[in-house]
């Protein structure tokens, strides 16, 4: 008797053997007797040989049916009535390496090299918030910052999956949330089917992406300065790039789990150190308050419930910052805007331009705030599944 898996990768780690399928980002890590028991099955090795192998290497035998169980919720095996699907070939995977290849470095390099000097040549092209007020319509601030900003996030993911794609390796787009911060993502799960080493420069892409589009906009404004053009392209134009410049500033906040923070965790050379540090946060407040501790939902790796109790204070930080930030800098500004909506929409003599004004920026408000609250009862929805899933396979 012999079984069928499906095409596994296996990498080895400090803790175990992290096994998984690429093409559907599912992965667990294995012990390096496991991991090789695998490595005869998928070899087409007969289960009575392999069963005799792993007993006179461990001394134990192997309980194959609590195994396969195992690999099955995994979605390891192939079906004994369903044919082994072929791998397919990964989309864009030429492209990722050109974009990545010498030249292109070279190219990049240059391209932030001449902008820095033209920032120290002409002042006017350095970054400052006043960037933002390129016009004193308010509604056109944030219809050309999102109309533009919107691609330019997308280029950012997709430069995450040209730099995971150059390896072969699947990944998907998606939209989620980080504190009150709505974000785009780029799921690359199957960057576990490669060493840690190789997984640095698809959680940099998008970064690397952000300098080379804020050297490039601060060149065309640049340019466009020295032509016959009105003020405010150029301007518009600086706008753009500060606004990108933001975005990179904000990668900096890892412990939103931006791009810095897979950064750091793959350093720490941890599986879940955020969800780690959150249960060992509760933990360390229902103490104090002498209440039993929390259930698990999770099973952490000892390496990162070690990280965890000195990243929790960072991460208490952080979060305290950004609340610190939306109470000193957000909300006052948030107020600002909608009272000059609701004065303007108030007062019998306003102009017909300013209400218009007014109204578009109104109906952009608003989009934004269901969006945020549509993504957050999703997660919250999934959340649920996930632990009610969980729970019945217990």
């Amino acid at each position: 008797m012999s079984v069928r898996l499906h095409r596994l990768t296996m990498v080895a780690e400090r803790d175990g053997v992290m096994v998984g399928r690429p093409d559907t980002g599912s992965y667990a890590m294995f012990p390096a007797e496991g991991a090789e028991t695998l490595r005869q099955l998928g070899a087409g090795k007969p289960v009575d040989e392999v069963a005799a192998w792993y007993e006179s290497e461990c001394g134990t035998p192997l309980d194959f049916d609590d195994f396969f169980e195992v690999l099955d919720e995994l979605g390891f095996l192939v079906p004994e009535d369903v044919d082994a699907p072929v791998a397919k070939p990964v989309r864009w995977q030429r492209v990722g390496r050109w974009a990545f290849s010498w030249p292109a470095w070279v190219l990049y390099v240059a391209v932030m090299v001449a902008a820095v000097v033209a920032m120290v040549r002409v002042p006017s092209l350095r970054p400052s918030y006043e960037l933002f007020f390129f016009t004193e319509h308010i509604s056109l601030i944030p219809i050309v910052l999102t109309f533009t900003q919107i691609p330019l996030v997308l280029l950012h993911e997709w430069f995450h999956v040209l730099a995971g794609r150059r390896l072969g390796l699947p990944s998907t787009l998606g939209i989620g949330r980080r504190l009150y911060y709505l974000v785009a993502e780029t799921r690359l799960d199957a960057l576990l089917s490669v060493s840690r080493r190789q997984r640095y420069l698809p959680f940099l892409a998008g970064m690397l992406l952000d300098l080379i589009l804020v050297a490039v906009f601060t060149l065309t404004a640049a340019v466009l300065m020295g032509e016959n053009v009105p003020a405010w392209v150029p301007g518009m134009v600086l706008a753009i790039s500060f606004s990108t410049l933001l975005r990179l500033v904000w990668q900096f906040m890892f412990y939103l789990e931006t791009d810095l923070y897979h950064v750091i965790a793959t350093a720490l050379r941890c599986a879940d150190l955020q969800n780690a540090t959150r249960f060992f946060i509760r933990s360390q407040v229902r103490r104090l308050l002498r209440r039993p501790p929390p259930v698990p939902d999770a099973e952490w790796t000892d390496r990162d419930l070690v990280v965890a109790r000195w990243y929790a204070p960072l991460l208490v930080l952080g979060y305290g910052f950004s609340l610190g930030s939306l109470a000193w800098a957000g909300i006052p500004t948030v107020w600002r805007f909608w009272s000059t909506v609701f004065e303007r929409l108030a007062a019998p003599d306003t102009p017909a331009s300013e209400v218009v004004d007014t109204l578009i920026f109104l109906s952009m408000a608003v989009a934004q705030l269901g969006l945020l609250i549509y993504v957050t009862v999703r997660d919250r929805r999934a959340r649920k599944r996930t632990r009610a899933m969980q729970g019945e396979l217990a």
